[in-house]
């Protein structure tokens, strides 16, 4: 009993107890000078603590809205630089349509103020966003962007590498474009070639094991499994992209000729076709320009690619008859006039081979040839190749073909043939012996294609088989030397073995025989039976006082034994 009354007493005195014994516990402090001191400097700690963290606060939240402030500038910066450099870029294409020459750098006085005016204040706002966060990946990810697009590829390098570690995952889209680098750089052995490629599938592995959905990356991760013929990897890639975007048939049917699989070319044209179809019915793609370039440009393809020639025109035709019933409809027409044209060239090249002489071709594919390049003219008056291909019709041996092509287009009444057509005009001229002519000719496709090799070396090769005062040995060596320069990319051994021949037989007319042989001998490679070569060599090594090797003379005889049969056959 006692024992409850106790706790009951305690329990009623504990709210008491709550209010005085802080108090007697601050009057015990109170009684030492030492805890008075303590006591009195506390509500200075306490305003001190409440002032730190009012002002940390400030700070961070300034900090924020700093950050905030900049990265917003930056980004209008950006955008509004590359709104001018998109201006700029379409002013310099209107230019170089209407011939207008423009400046030096095809860019006024005020663009170029402006340029370099957004240029400062984009450095200047992502300088100030480095220094509010130094460990944010994506600014040093721009940083990086600007010092490459001023020219710095080594320091832009760097950054990229320190964001993006090789064998470590780092920044995405710091990885993505090492790859892409990796993959396109020029390389000084097949060894380093594939060193590269190596280099260049890791980051774009890191960029796909944190999206294993970016269309990107599996893009580019194709194209360099394609170039270390690691193609039934590409393959596999190709078709999941072709599944989401028809365009990929052009991917997907160059694998196949590597993987020597042209069988499945047929079936992938089909299929490309009907997907092109489907999105042609779409209303967002009827709505954007863009998409409705690229989608009529890939059923024209898919189309052609099948040989469904007739189908091709006549649809392309039912649409330049619409956009021409429509006022705004003028851009899309001159597009489509653009697809028929190459259908109908295309078409041509499906009866005749476009480089092949037409001499020896019947009149009814000669008639048929001259219906198709008469329609393509209609739709493209200015296209070169369809100026050239009525050029050759003009000058066949068929007098009423020719006649019908001169009514068309009379290319030596075209006083601004373009250099493909005044090439023609001088091959026409050379076979027939005309080599004043065929000079002029050349001369006046030079001052048009400075830089076209097949016009500077059949040029070249006119003046070593010229008569009189037109013949000039140093002057073809000039010439050849500058188509050598200006081959293009890719081209075959056997074509470039034809430039070598024309060079050697310059330093052949020059008595420099020593050189010429040498030349002769790379051209033999890329063509071993061919007599012109042969004969050549044999000249280079009798006026050197050396005997020839025996298989020269061997392969010679052999070739033009065969030439006589073929032409006793053919009388």
């Amino acid at each position: 009993m006692n024992f409850i009354i106790y706790h009951l007493k305690r329990l009623i005195m504990l709210p008491v107890l709550l209010v005085t014994s802080p108090a007697e516990v601050f009057g015990d402090a109170w009684k030492s000078a030492r805890n008075r001191s303590l006591i009195l400097g506390l509500p200075a700690l306490i305003i001190a603590f409440l002032a730190v963290t009012a002002i940390g606060g400030v700070q961070l939240l300034n900090r924020s809205s700093l950050e905030t402030k900049y990265d917003f500038l930056f980004q209008k910066t950006t955008a509004d630089l590359n709104q001018l450099s998109k201006e700029i870029s379409r002013d310099q294409k209107l230019q170089s349509l209407d011939g207008s020459a423009g400046n030096a750098e095809g860019i006024t006085k005020e663009q170029a103020q402006n340029l370099d005016e957004l240029r400062k204040s984009q450095k200047i706002f992502l300088d100030k966003l480095i220094s509010l966060d130094p460990t944010n990946k994506s600014y040093r990810f721009e940083l990086a962007k600007m010092v490459f697009s001023q020219g710095r590829a080594n320091h832009g390098r760097s950054i990229l590498k320190a964001l993006a570690p090789e064998d470590v995952p780092g920044h995405p889209e710091a990885h993505f474009v090492l790859a892409r680098m990796y993959s396109e750089e020029k390389a000084p052995t097949a060894m380093a070639r594939a060193g590269n490629l190596s280099i260049a599938l890791k980051h774009v592995d890191h960029v796909l094991t944190r999206d294993e959905k970016n269309d990107k990356a599996k893009l580019l991760k194709a194209r360099i499994l394609s170039q270390t013929r690691n193609y039934d990897d590409a393959y596999r890639l190709f078709s999941d992209l072709f599944e989401e975007n028809p365009n990929f048939f052009r991917e997907l049917e160059a694998l196949n000729e590597k993987m020597k699989r042209t069988e499945r070319n047929q079936q992938l044209y089909g299929k490309a076709y009907d997907q092109f179809k489907q999105l042609s019915g779409q209303k967002e793609t009827q709505e954007n320009d863009r998409t409705w370039i690229t989608n009529e440009t890939g059923l024209a393809m898919t189309l052609q690619k099948m040989e469904r020639f007739k189908e091709s025109e006549d649809r392309l035709e039912s649409l330049i008859q619409k956009y021409a019933a429509d006022r705004k409809g003028g851009p899309r027409r001159v597009f489509l006039q653009r697809l028929i044209t190459e259908t109908y060239l295309r078409w041509a090249n499906s009866i005749a081979d476009a480089t092949v002489s037409y001499q020896s071709l019947p009149g009814n594919q000669l008639e048929t040839l001259l219906e198709l390049y008469t329609k393509a003219y209609r739709n493209q008056p200015a296209n070169p190749q369809v100026l050239q291909s009525l050029a050759r019709l003009s000058l066949s041996g068929n007098t009423e073909i020719a006649q019908r092509a001169r009514v068309v287009y009379d290319p030596i009444a075209d006083r601004n043939a373009p250099s493909s057509v005044l090439n023609q005009l001088g091959n026409d001229a050379l076979i027939n012996k005309r080599f004043t002519e065929a000079i002029r000719y050349y001369e006046r496709a030079r001052e048009k294609s400075p830089r076209d090799s097949a016009v500077l070396n059949n040029l070249s090769f006119s003046y070593l088989v010229a008569e009189g005062d037109d013949k000039n040995a140093e002057r073809a060596l000039q010439l050849i030397d500058e188509a050598l320069r200006n081959l293009p990319q890719g081209i075959s051994p056997l074509e470039a073995s034809k430039f070598l021949h024309t060079k050697a037989t310059a330093l052949k007319q020059q008595d420099r025989l020593q050189e010429a042989l040498a030349v002769y001998e790379r051209a033999l490679k890329a063509r071993p039976q061919h007599a012109d070569t042969l004969r050549s060599l044999i000249e280079c090594y009798r006026g050197l006082s050396k005997i020839p090797p025996e298989r020269y003379g061997e392969s010679l005889k052999k070739i033009e034994t065969q030439m006589r049969q073929n032409q006793g056959i053919s009388q």
